[in-house]
């Protein structure tokens, strides 16, 4: 059925859960959503005290995957992406992360294209926490996946 009228609700959990509707007649709306919440992933996460039937992991997984899905291009989920990169921490590496990678380079990095901006911001910002995270080696599997090199040294020769 169609949520977007609940696009609007006053919680913003409900907000979100319309946006993950399967029916998206405002899918801008829906989106933005999606990254609304993905801005404070932790009330995101805090919005459910138990996790919710059929969901993998930690509700901002959800939300994240959605958002991917939803977005017609990267630029569109570019600066929330950057951002959940940027924050560090213990990230999980197939729910977070690596699908923002793959999302990145959906039909593999091409060497005879030069990067988006939005691409080149994404590597940046794994270079730029890497060291305290290992974000680059911790994703070795997806970066070899979207044809990326797998090494700090490699991605710093991208960009």
């Amino acid at each position: 059925m169609d949520t977007s009228d609940l696009l609007t609700d006053p919680d913003p959990a409900v907000r979100v859960c319309a946006a993950l509707g399967p029916v998206r007649v405002d899918q801008p709306r829906a989106l933005a959503v999606l990254l609304d919440a993905l801005r404070d992933p932790q009330t995101t996460d805090g919005w459910f005290p138990e996790p919710l039937l059929g969901l993998d992991g930690w509700f901002r997984f959800t939300v994240l995957r959605s958002a991917l899905d939803l977005a017609e291009a990267f630029e569109e989920v570019a600066s929330v992406a950057v951002a959940i990169v940027n924050a560090g921490g213990t990230s999980i590496v197939d729910n977070e992360r690596g699908p923002i990678v793959f999302s990145a380079f959906p039909g593999g990095y091409d060497p005879s294209q030069p990067l988006t901006s939005a691409q080149r911001d994404l590597l940046r910002a794994f270079l730029d926490t890497d060291e305290a995270t290992g974000g680059i080696a911790g994703n070795r599997a997806w970066f070899r996946a979207a044809g990326l090199p797998e090494d700090r040294e490699g991605i710093a020769a991208l960009l």
